[in-house]
């Protein structure tokens, strides 16, 4: 961290929060009014779940490691490597799993199944690549 970063004011952090909870209320309207009801109601949940979790890091401050400190806008050089790193090895991770699900689709799967595997791979792939990179150092 450099001496002169300062965290993220308070207004950043409540135009923040504002803007992500009209982002999910936009996407569960335009759901329901489709007929997606499942759709809708999974935004609306997981939408509220990584809102907790950004208040969460928010409280902590920067005390409780990469995710705080990017979070409280404390990032410094490593954890912006350890960041990049981590969204390479996911786009890589999505990549093979969508042509992967490709090949899967000519023997039946579903596009619903291929879009969830390619998320799902990126997602567990960002998340354990960032893990293992914060722990190496």
């Amino acid at each position: 961290m450099s001496p002169d970063a300062k965290p993220a004011p308070l207004i950043a952090k409540i135009a923040g929060a504002t803007a992500a909870v009209a982002a999910v209320t936009a996407i569960a309207l335009v759901a329901y009014a489709t007929g997606n009801d499942s759709i809708g109601k999974g935004a609306i949940f997981g939408g509220a779940i990584t809102l907790a979790a950004i208040v969460v890091l928010w409280a902590v401050g920067s005390r409780r490691g990469l995710a705080s400190r990017t979070a409280n806008g404390l990032a410094d050089e490593r954890d912006d490597r350890i960041l990049t790193h981590a969204f390479a090895h996911s786009a890589f991770a999505m990549g093979a799993a969508a042509i992967a699900s490709l090949i899967a689709s000519f023997y039946g799967l579903p596009a619903a199944g291929v879009a969830g595997i390619v998320l799902w791979a990126g997602l567990v792939t960002f998340i354990v690549s960032a893990a293992i990179q914060g722990r190496r150092g």
